[in-house]
């Protein structure tokens, strides 16, 4: 291995060759602020556009400052991070970054967590001397997360995330210069975009341009109606994070407390999410046996593999980019959703209260599980199974908002009879963990012998993509286990070409698995963080009496008492569900042609902008069909090409007139009075710049040069050059095309 050694504020310091500044000055534990800049190492993620400036520094014999994160290291490099100068630099950077950000730090919902704030800070910024443009931005809500690009730094952490890692396009920067935005292809509202709601978004947003909603005050007003009885349910990944918000180190478990203060904030019970995820166990590891069975006998009318249905963001992914193989998905409900269902049946009915009467909250370390609260399949009567879901960081609002002492609570335990769990349904918030979970009850159930080793370890860690055969006795069973939507959808590929080689395989949407879901306290960048959450909860399920799912006591109570057998005909009433087709219509006109452009092409996503002036040359415009027609052919996201059609002047996304006009405002036509002459076009025919004219005949746009700087100014009508043009020649011009016309 190649080394490079070099000296970073007196400091000697040794790193690989291609090594950046700041991988070096973070060996020596010297902190450079940055904003834009963020790696996750074990997921593939790197964000370094150099973008922000923040972490400029200083290299001896080089004339102007260095971004640290991405200048590579040389041999005997002499680097500064805190000279006068480079402070200076910073502190100016900051101050632009500032003049034009929204000031409302109080009442943002990253206050205290936002990263300009804490580099703000770090900067010993008390003034701003410049007065900036504020963003104009309006804030989008969806039932999961909220847009405010008015707080956007435009660090592009989100477009990287959401494009490069979740292969799931919502987001993409568009148009250019100070109207630059990261949005939604078309600026769709989020609901009516691509997003499945993952929320990785927002974990790695600095600021709060992106964020959770926020439902806290739905919780109180339901704790406060004496009318109602208000449970609440917790997922496993909750309590090994809860504790950052209170000071505990990462992954420090914290159930006893997180049950007492729930007490505390007044529900009327308290369960855990556990229980339905055993229950999730049985009904998915039946319907998987089920599946094997009918697919070794010839039966190709049940979908192998069959791919778990627990992450609401998957399912979400599926629908919208994979719904001619949803039959693939099981039919068995999230947890979330079959806690939900059960409490207001069973539960319920041992109060001897109306299911309207029964409110269910959920904590959850995820934004999906709010729309999935949210979906009519998952309503009866106008009454939701789950009324509201809120994620981790806002149960550690509530908590500090009841001015609850959560480090010094005593240990208290969750309520019978939908309190009780296993170890297998406490690993369900770690990657690997639901497929673990699945076979240590389906071995014991297919082969009605006892499993002795629960732990399944080659379905463990953070790997992106893990694969493992389990021999069920004589059967072998291929599964696969993905976390990440970039990874599901190289899966799905196979899945969609036949060539799938697996029987079963789990997808979570987010990296890491619910341990890194989006409504977890933020990590900041530090994979440790993640890691050790996932431990805690291998330790847990390791220190239980019980590890089985069907070992659950409450469970088999709750089969013999009202459910019957798993899978049977009333689990199926309760417990089930089928999943939509929610893909963008592709409209039939002109799509053949455009995917025939593409096909030319080579489907090659490197050709989007030769695709672009075809599609363009065929249609005359570029609208939204055609747009999403082609992120179909050439395998993009949609919000991709609309950054590249809003970025360049030549596309329009609007129809152009029959005759369009085009003024050239290069410098030399500029300097001979272009503006003048496109302000008469402008009058005469009473539309603006790319706008077309009521009756079709006429459209502006503005070029850049079209190469007769002699002629200056010139204009062009279709392909005819007009040059030489004044104001006053404007009206002539334009009567020749309205005598054609007649």
């Amino acid at each position: 291995m190649e080394t490079i050694k070099l000296i970073i504020d007196t400091k000697p310091v040794e790193v690989e060759k291609g090594a950046t500044i700041l991988d070096a000055a973070g060996k020596l534990g010297i902190r450079i602020p940055t904003l834009c800049h963020l790696n996750l190492h074990e997921f593939n993620y790197r964000n370094e556009p150099a973008a922000c400036r923040i972490c400029v520094v200083e290299v001896e014999g080089r004339r102007n400052l260095a971004p640290a994160c991405k200048t590579a290291c040389t041999e005997g490099m002499v680097v500064k991070t805190y000279s006068p100068r480079v402070v200076n630099a910073r502190q100016i950077v900051m101050e632009l970054i500032l003049s034009n950000h929204p000031s409302d730090c109080l009442v943002c919902s990253k206050n205290e967590k936002c990263e300009l704030q804490k580099v703000a800070y770090d900067l010993n910024m008390r003034n701003v001397r410049f007065e900036g443009k504020k963003i104009a931005s309006r804030k989008d809500r969806s039932v999961s997360i909220v847009r405010d690009m008015s707080k956007c730094i435009m660090c592009r952490r989100c477009e990287t995330m959401c494009n490069s890692i979740q292969t799931v396009g919502a987001l993409s920067a568009s148009n250019r210069g100070f109207e630059s935005t990261v949005q939604t292809a078309f600026d769709r509202n989020i609901a009516d975009s691509s997003c499945v709601y993952c929320g990785q978004c927002v974990a790695v947003c600095p600021v709060g341009a992106l964020s959770g909603r926020n439902h806290t005050q739905f919780v109180l007003d339901a704790i406060s109606d004496s009318s109602k009885t208000v449970i609440v349910q917790t997922a496993p990944a909750v309590r090994t994070a809860l504790g950052n918000d209170f000071g505990f180190l990462p992954g420090t478990q914290v159930t006893g407390k997180m049950v007492s203060a729930l007490r505390l904030l007044g529900f009327d019970y308290v369960f855990d999410t556990d229980f339905a995820a055993d229950l999730t166990i049985m009904e998915e590891g039946t319907e998987l046996l089920h599946r094997l069975g009918s697919h070794l006998h010839g039966n190709g009318e049940l979908k192998i593999p069959l791919m778990t249905s627990c992450c609401p963001g998957w399912v979400n992914f599926v629908e919208k980019n994979y719904p001619e193989q949803k039959e693939h998905l099981s039919t068995a409900k999230s947890p979330q959703q079959m806690f939900g269902s059960v409490a207001k049946s069973y539960f319920a009915e041992k109060l001897g209260i109306r299911r309207e009467d029964l409110i269910v909250v959920s904590v959850m370390p995820c934004l999906a599980k709010k729309y999935e609260a949210s979906r009519p399949e998952f309503v009866i009567d106008g009454n939701p199974d789950v009324d509201v879901s809120i994620y981790t960081r806002e149960l550690a609002r509530l908590i500090r908002f009841a001015n609850i002492d959560f480090r010094n609570l005593p240990d208290g335990d969750f309520d019978p009879p939908l309190g009780e769990s296993t170890g297998a349904s406490v690993i369900f918030g770690a990657t690997g963990g639901v497929m673990e979970a699945a076979c240590r009850t389906a071995y014991e159930v297919h082969t009605k012998k006892t499993l002795d080793d629960v732990n399944f370890e080659s379905l463990r860690g953070l790997e992106g993509i893990k694969t493992a055969t389990v021999d069920f006795d004589g059967l072998p069973v291929r599964l696969a286990v993905v976390n990440g939507l970039g990874n599901a959808r190289k899966l799905m590929e196979e899945v969609k070409n036949g060539t799938s080689p697996y029987h079963a395989i789990e997808i979570m949407a987010c990296p890491g698995g619910c341990i890194n879901g989006g409504g977890q306290p933020f990590h900041h960048g530090d994979i440790n963080v993640i890691q050790r959450r996932a431990s805690a909860l291998y330790k847990e399920d390791a220190d239980k009496a019980r590890r089985k799912s069907h070992e659950n006591p409450y469970i088999v109570s709750l089969y013999k008492e009202y459910l019957g057998e798993p899978c049977g005909a009333m689990s199926h009433k309760l417990l089930h569900t089928h999943y939509a087709d929610r893909r963008p219509h592709l409209p039939e006109n002109k799509a053949e042609e455009l995917l025939a452009v593409c096909a030319q092409h080579n489907n090659d996503p490197g050709e989007l902008i030769n695709v672009l002036h075809a599609a363009q040359g065929l249609l005359g415009y570029i609208p939204e069909e055609a747009q999403e027609v082609i992120a179909s052919g050439l395998n993009l996201p949609v919000s991709k090409v609309y950054g590249v059609v809003s970025f360049y002047s030549f596309f329009t996304m609007k129809p152009k007139g029959k005759y369009p006009v085009s003024v050239c405002m290069g410098t030399a036509c500029y300097v001979r009075g272009a503006e003048k002459v496109l302000d008469e076009f402008q009058r005469q025919l009473d539309i603006k710049v790319g706008e077309t004219t009521k009756d079709g005949l006429f459209s502006i746009d503005c070029l850049r040069c079209v190469g007769a700087c002699g002629l200056a100014p010139v204009a062009m009508i279709g392909d005819r050059v007009y040059g030489r043009i004044t104001p006053e020649k404007v009206g002539d011009i334009l009567s020749e095309y309205y005598t054609k016309e007649g």
